[in-house]
């Protein structure tokens, strides 16, 4: 049971939290004070999902979650509410509860400039403490993960990241090898099957075991284009886009010390754009998400 003094000390310190934020509207502000646990934000565009994402890392910064706990520290005095209720920097110290380091933040984006604009914004308002939260795109975090991690997998850290021209260029060096005619399988298709199998998480082998009692010709020879291009970047030390998801996926669930590992890393992830994740992103993000499901996602 609440007594009536940890009940005032709450209080006390949630409003002096809150009222960091007092230039948010409502709802904003509620986002942002809901430290604890899975929060999904519905917002449309320029509504200030980004000032949202900003002002909660922030706040678990600087406050950890004293702004969703009832926890009251052992050895709480009036003396301690009072200050809280005067605010000032002696007030806010004692108010902060558990503040995250802010290492152990993940934000995630799907575009480069997003990226670029949520780092930008965290140093501006956060100093040296912003630079430091890891903040970037699905792509370049699991690049991170394969090239600290990826041994298991049999990938080395210096593996050479192939974008969309260097795929569809060995694709069509494949195609000239197998015989077939470009206007028949055009590559940037072929490339687009080859993605939608890795993005389902089918081997060369699994995808050709769905059209193998099918006389279907395309399909027989995609198959094949499939097993090939896999090979030649095997060899060359080489993963496309859709490699860095999928085999971070395949390493997390796998290798159970490198998933506990980055669970317990990352203490609170951050997903913007969230409306726009495939399937294999959200495998990706339960996997990332440690006992406390401290998962906010944005769309």
């Amino acid at each position: 049971m609440v007594t009536d003094f940890e009940k005032r000390y709450i209080e006390a310190r949630r409003a002096l939290v809150s009222s960091d934020y007092a230039k948010l509207n409502d709802k904003q502000r509620e986002a942002v004070l809901a430290t604890e646990g899975p929060l999904l934000i519905l917002a449309g565009a320029g509504s200030g999902k980004t000032t949202v994402l900003i002002n909660r890392i922030a706040n678990l910064l600087k406050y950890g979650r004293a702004s969703d706990s009832e926890d009251v520290p052992a050895g709480a005095t009036e003396e301690d509410i009072k200050k809280m209720q005067d605010g000032g920097e002696e007030g806010r110290r004692i108010a902060a509860l558990d503040p995250v380091e802010p290492w152990r933040i993940l934000a995630i984006t799907f575009t480069n400039k997003a990226a670029g604009e949520l780092r930008e914004r965290l140093s501006r308002m956060l100093g040296s403490a912003g630079e430091e939260v890891m903040a970037g795109t699905f792509h370049s975090f699991c690049a991170r993960i394969l090239r600290r991690d990826g041994a298991p997998l049999g990938y080395s850290a210096h593996f050479t990241i192939y974008d969309t021209d260097d795929s569809k260029r060995v694709i069509k060096d494949i195609l000239k090898d197998l015989g077939l005619e470009e206007k028949t399988f055009p590559p940037r298709e072929v490339q687009s099957v080859i993605s939608r199998a890795k993005n389902d998480c089918q081997t060369p082998e699994e995808f050709q075991a769905q059209w193998r009692e099918i006389n279907d010709f395309r399909k027989v020879n995609i198959c094949k284009v499939y097993s090939l291009y896999n090979r030649k970047l095997r060899e060359a030390n080489a993963l496309d886009f859709d490699d860095l998801l999928w085999h971070t996926v395949r390493l997390l669930e796998t290798v159970p010390e490198v998933r506990d590992y980055y669970r317990r890393k990352f203490r609170y992830v951050l997903i913007d754009e969230y409306q726009d994740t495939n399937a294999l992103q959200y495998r990706l993000a339960a996997l990332l998400t440690g006992p406390g499901k401290n998962i906010c996602v944005v769309g």
